[in-house]
């Protein structure tokens, strides 16, 4: 967000952020389960479709690489904005302890 005097991060809100993404993440757990429980199971679509499952699983696979492709980037997301809040706060007490620093040879 902007000030009067340049831009501020505020580092809570990234990592607030950073965990509805995992919350979202942590959201895939059950699409990966069930996914693994109709994957070549011809019980999982009854008796007159159980054929279906083996047309079906090459989108099986395909579906659950590209829900593990989503799911970390999703993960490296969150990681990068934690890191991101990190950073900002670094700077900021890096920043400070300078002008402390200056602030005292000033006063001197």
């Amino acid at each position: 967000m902007a000030s009067g005097q340049g831009w501020v991060a505020d580092a809570d809100q990234i990592r607030a952020h950073a965990g509805s993404i995992d919350k979202v993440r942590e959201g895939f757990g059950p699409v990966n389960g069930a996914s693994a429980n109709i994957a070549q199971n011809d019980a999982a679509y009854g008796l007159l479709c159980g054929w279906i499952s083996g047309i079906l699983e090459a989108r099986h696979v395909r579906q659950d690489e590209i829900v593990a492709y989503v799911e970390e980037n999703l993960r490296i997301a969150a990681d990068l904005l934690r890191r991101t809040a990190d950073a900002y706060e670094a700077a900021e007490a890096d920043a400070e302890s300078s002008m402390r620093g200056l602030e005292g040879r000033l006063t001197r």
